[in-house]
């Protein structure tokens, strides 16, 4: 088995050395190229003289930045309407610390609903507010509502119209706050 093997490898290298002979052959006889390379080289480039020149550039004219409006050009409307916004806010309103925690500040303002409105016998309004914890609160005009600093502004117990005006204070982007009124309607409407 071993002279076979010794037999069949010296063949394949001769094969292989064949081949290589045969690709440096075939790359050397391509005199003909070589020959226009030398050709080119000893005659130089060929210049067309129809090219047409480049044009003369214009000098350049520094010209003064008109800017009737007095801002930034790099910077876009919608950033100077917010920067507008926050500078304004800047000097708005802030929530007022009030002590502890009370019960319906800890729900959200939007998962509150107004089940009904009282009143007392002396004329105080009570609003009956259901929470997302199944419990039933009441809270009077100054109750501390909501999740933004809300305290209750208003009652109205009017037939067809009970509802219960919150304002809150609403952060923006820039660290200030924004006063904004929200109604809770009675469920139902009556």
């Amino acid at each position: 088995m071993k002279p076979i093997r010794a037999n069949f490898y010296i063949k394949t290298r001769h094969i292989l050395a064949f081949s290589v002979a045969i690709t440096l052959l075939a790359g050397c006889s391509d005199s003909d190229n070589l020959s226009h390379l030398r050709e080119f080289v000893a005659n130089g480039p060929k210049t067309n003289h129809h090219i047409t020149p480049l044009p003369k550039t214009p000098a350049y004219q520094p010209t003064a930045y008109n800017n009737p409006a007095n801002h930034d050009p790099f910077t876009s409307f919608s950033e100077m309407l917010l920067r507008k916004e926050a500078a304004s806010e800047d000097t708005g309103p802030r929530p007022a610390s009030h002590g502890p925690v009370q019960p319906l500040e800890k729900y959200a303002l939007s998962s509150l609903s107004v089940s009904g409105i009282m009143r007392t016998a002396n004329g105080q309004l009570w609003a009956v507010i259901a929470a997302p914890d199944s419990k039933v609160y009441r809270a009077t005009l100054g109750s501390y509502i909501g999740t933004h600093d809300g305290r209750i502004t208003g009652i109205d117990d009017r037939m067809g119209k009970q509802s219960v005006t919150v304002e809150q204070y609403l952060p923006n982007a820039f660290g200030g706050y924004k006063k904004q009124q929200t109604v809770l309607h009675m469920q139902g409407g009556n």
